[in-house]
């Protein structure tokens, strides 16, 4: 159960902030399950709850490196589920905790393999996959369904869904998971950005020395500016660039969910007055003056 330590309420959301954890549900939402909607359920596959039980997130993210990735985890579950029922989306949300808690599985396998959590060598969403279709291949007997199919989903495309043609079935758990995925980025990252950059823990000094850290191209910046995801892998080349990426999460969760995001940005959370005041000192310290000064006054304006 939630210790609630800090209640905001802005029109018709209620925010809940317990320590670094922000969760928002609609007013009515605890009372009237699902909008009057009526959910979908899902028959969860026994190889799937096997898994699950095999695999949960308190266990597998264990040791130097992995335990931020188990509060990251803890958030995108519980993210899920409040976007969910603001959408009033119809989906099984038992079967939605489920595949939200192994979305991020690959990590475990990447950072073994790597000692840091690096997608352009390999992708944590092909390494998740790979680990779940291995437990398949262990057991006796297994069947494939829609929750099966669904999962796959989930694990493989979160955060890539342009690279699939998605089932109907799957879009809409895909696109939640990855919704929560980037609004829990989108205010957890203001933690870890300067560390990041301060340790070269994304490679782009040791691959590039002689690369200005501090330049950020046109296309990087109006992608931010106009809050519209872009492929990192394909478009960072420098931290500056890798930090308004991570910064394009939050105005592009702005766009699309508008003030339920907006009112979660002037949150306090991670050592920061309100995140908003985390992404000025972030910007301050890892981007050229100028260009701080103006990531600021766009996100500033887009949350005011």
């Amino acid at each position: 159960m939630l210790t609630l330590n800090h209640i905001t309420k802005k029109e018709n959301f209620t925010f809940y902030v317990n320590c670094d954890i922000i969760i928002f549900v609609t007013r009515g939402m605890l009372s009237l399950e699902n909008g009057g909607k009526e959910m979908t359920e899902v028959v969860i596959n026994k190889a799937i709850l096997s898994y699950h039980e095999a695999n949960r997130y308190e266990t597998i993210f264990q040791g130097e490196g992995l335990l931020g990735k188990k509060e990251h985890i803890k958030n995108v579950i519980k993210t899920s589920l409040a976007i969910a029922d603001f959408k009033h989306s119809n989906v099984d949300r038992e079967f939605l905790a489920v595949c939200a808690e192994h979305h991020d599985d690959g990590r475990v396998d990447q950072y073994r393999l790597l000692g840091k959590f690096w997608d352009n060598v390999v992708t944590h969403n092909a390494l998740g996959l790979d680990r779940f279709d291995q437990f398949l291949l262990g057991l006796e007997e297994f069947t494939i369904d829609q929750s099966v199919n669904i999962f796959r989903d989930v694990i493989l495309y979160h955060g890539r869904m342009r690279l699939a043609n998605l089932s109907p079935e799957s879009k809409e758990y895909v696109e939640i998971v990855t919704a929560a995925d980037d609004f829990e980025n989108a205010c957890s990252c203001v933690s870890y950005l300067v560390h990041e950059v301060e340790t070269d823990a994304k490679g782009y000094i040791s691959q590039n020395p002689e690369a200005d850290q501090t330049e950020v191209s046109n296309f990087v910046f109006d992608h931010f500016k106009d809050g519209v995801k872009f492929d990192k892998m394909k478009y960072c080349k420098t931290y500056a660039e890798y930090v308004l990426f991570a910064a394009t999460l939050a105005t592009s969760c702005i766009k699309k969910y508008g003030e339920i995001a907006k009112v979660a940005l002037q949150q306090p959370g991670y050592g920061y007055d309100t995140i908003l005041a985390g992404y000025k000192d972030v910007f301050r310290k890892t981007l050229a003056p100028e260009m701080a000064e103006e990531a600021y006054k766009v996100l500033a304006s887009m949350i005011r």
